[in-house]
């Protein structure tokens, strides 16, 4: 309990508004900060949180309309650690064997 928490993965239905949670453990948190649009630590934050619309590749059958769907998922902080650890990855891989550094 103090380093470990709990992420809640949700997905969520278009059709009929049904939500699926799952509950992962975790104990470090990554946020990427290597893209120019993230200037600090709460909205590297806010990226990872976002919510993603899936697409077709990535369908989904809805448990309360028993179709299948390209959800709204969205990632969060059910239960954070009493001490939380986070990773900062400040690279990004360019292609060819390189890596970028967000930071000048």
């Amino acid at each position: 309990r103090i380093f470990g928490g709990y992420f809640r993965s949700q997905l969520h239905c278009p059709n009929c508004g049904f939500k699926s949670n799952t509950y992962d453990p975790f104990l470090d948190l990554a946020l990427e900060v290597s893209k120019k649009h993230i200037t600090s630590l709460p909205s590297a934050f806010k990226e990872f949180m976002r919510k993603e619309k899936l697409d077709q590749n990535n369908r989904w059958r809805c448990s309360g309309c028993k179709k299948n769907v390209c959800p709204t998922k969205h990632l969060s902080v059910f239960r954070p650690p009493l001490t939380l650890c986070i990773h900062l990855k400040r690279f990004e891989y360019v292609g060819g064997g390189s890596f970028s550094s967000g930071f000048e």
